[in-house]
């Protein structure tokens, strides 16, 4: 009778837990909102750092090609003063010097001159190196939002993983726990020894142990995206069992690896440093030319005195205009040693290129690869998920019949919720790696992901796994873990 009634207790208890437990998740979930992919990728282009820093670069790249302009245009400038004067002469007269009285006037002037450049090669070289760096900071841009997608769209489908496995977790806690009070049950009555009950209790333990990880996983991958798109307002949503990645569309992986080596953004960058490293040699070579400048002034200036003592004041103009030589004989070996500087750094970027065109290769690679793979891990997924639902019920009906007990049923749902988990987590991975790959090809776009909102459900369904329960007391949680389950 005693031990009876600790079970009852005990029973009591964990349902406690499970009812605080489940309050606290309604509580986390009423706080987040449905966030579309589109409204993601919208959040991310205003939020993400290294996309703005992109950005912020590609601005400051076409403002050093307006200053590379600036260089063949003409140079205005113009200056002026006014001074105060005070002046004393002193004669050198014979027997003795003679003082003369002090002065004290203003004197103003006013210039212009202006420079125009006839030849400066290094100039004009610098200006087509200018637009070379627009161009590859352009595309490394291109690059910054192509590797911003795909780190969205691996936080986005990593979530909703983590939340599977939030609700497989749950599944494993519940069974868990009815398989613990079946045991309390047997041992109350003298069936179960106590060895077998405190089995039971271990395993209750650890499954509540994996469930607590499972949330802190989540929680880990919430805020892995909130680095992305500056919230952590998120409530994960349902990929449609409808949905079917689509295939790799080719036996071997050539047609997208001449994709990427044309249309990847990080390589395109790589040919551009390379073309602007070589006029940096153009450019540093035409240190050794002369140049040639058109230069023309005006100026006027205003004196209220002479230039001696009495004379009277005067306004003097003055224009000249002319041209200017100028050719470098010596400079220490200072400018030889910038062209080799120069070539050595074309040297680099030539290396980089050749870094830049493997890693676009092998990034394809490798995503066509995966694709392929997780089609097929897919494919097998999908199977398993049909085996898991026959095998639940058929636990169902025999259950009905007396043959199984209400523990089967509750392991073939568990069975069934992580053959479901596993298959969704297939068409996670199919779904990435066919982004990774249009992204290697430089072809992946804000609508690649916004398009995948249509297969997308913002809140999730009935849960499968709480229907047809054999006791009421199992389904305390099921209003927050409803879903695929």
């Amino acid at each position: 009778m005693r031990v009876k009634n600790t079970t009852g207790a005990t029973s009591r208890f964990k349902s406690a837990q499970l009812a605080i437990f489940a309050l606290l998740m309604l509580a986390m979930s009423a706080s987040a909102r449905a966030l579309t992919l589109k409204e993601a990728v919208e959040l991310a282009m205003r939020n993400d750092p290294a996309f703005l820093a992109a950005q912020a670069n590609l601005n400051a790249s076409r403002e050093r090609a307006g200053q590379a302009v600036a260089g063949l245009l003409p140079q205005l400038a113009a200056s002026a003063n006014a001074t105060v004067n005070r002046r004393r002469y002193t004669l050198h007269t014979n027997p003795s010097p003679t003082d003369m009285p002090a002065e004290r006037y203003n004197s103003n002037s006013a210039q212009l001159n202006l420079t125009q450049p006839l030849w400066r090669h290094g100039s004009m070289i610098a200006v087509a190196q200018a637009d070379l760096a627009v161009s590859q900071a352009d595309f490394q841009l291109s690059a910054a939002a192509q590797d911003m997608l795909v780190r969205l769209a691996q936080a986005w489908f990593d979530v909703m993983q983590a939340r599977d496995e939030v609700m497989s977790a749950e599944a494993q806690a519940q069974t868990a726990q009815r398989q613990m009070e079946l045991s309390q049950r047997g041992h109350g009555k003298g069936v179960l020894s106590l060895t077998e009950l405190e089995g039971a209790r271990a395993k209750y333990g650890q499954a509540i142990a994996e469930r607590a990880a499972a949330q802190s996983e989540l929680e880990i991958k919430l805020a892995t995206l909130e680095q992305i798109i500056g919230t952590a307002e998120h409530t994960p949503p349902i990929l449609s069992d409808q949905f079917a990645p689509p295939p790799p569309g080719s036996n071997t992986p050539d047609p997208w690896l001449a994709q990427a080596e044309a249309g990847n953004p990080t390589l395109l960058a790589a040919q551009r440093a390379l073309d602007a490293a070589s006029e940096e040699v153009r450019k540093q070579q035409a240190g050794h030319e002369p140049t040639l400048d058109l230069v023309a002034s005006y100026g006027k200036s205003v004196q209220e005195a002479g230039i001696s003592s009495g004379q009277p004041g005067f306004d003097s103009r003055q224009s000249t205009v002319g041209l200017q030589f100028n050719m470098p004989l010596y400079a220490g070996g200072g400018q030889n040693a910038k062209v080799r500087e120069a070539l050595a750094l074309r040297d680099r970027a030539a290396q980089e290129l050749e870094g830049a065109r493997r890693k676009a290769r092998f990034a394809a690679k490798q995503a066509w690869l995966a694709w392929r793979t997780g089609q097929a891990r897919e494919t097998s997924a999908r199977q398993a998920v049909h085996s898991a639902k026959l095998a639940l019920s058929g636990a169902q009906s025999a259950r009905a019949r007396g043959v199984k007990t209400d523990l089967d049923v509750l392991q073939a749902q568990q069975q069934n919720a992580a053959a479901l988990r596993d298959w969704r987590k297939a068409r996670y991975d199919a779904i990435t790696n066919r982004l990774k790959l249009k992204a290697a090809c430089g072809q992946l776009s804000g609508d690649d992901l916004s398009e995948l909102d249509e297969a997308l459900d913002a809140a999730p369904g009935p849960n499968p796994a709480s229907q047809n329960r054999p006791h009421a007391e199992n389904n305390s949680l099921a209003g927050h873990y409803s879903g695929p389950y």
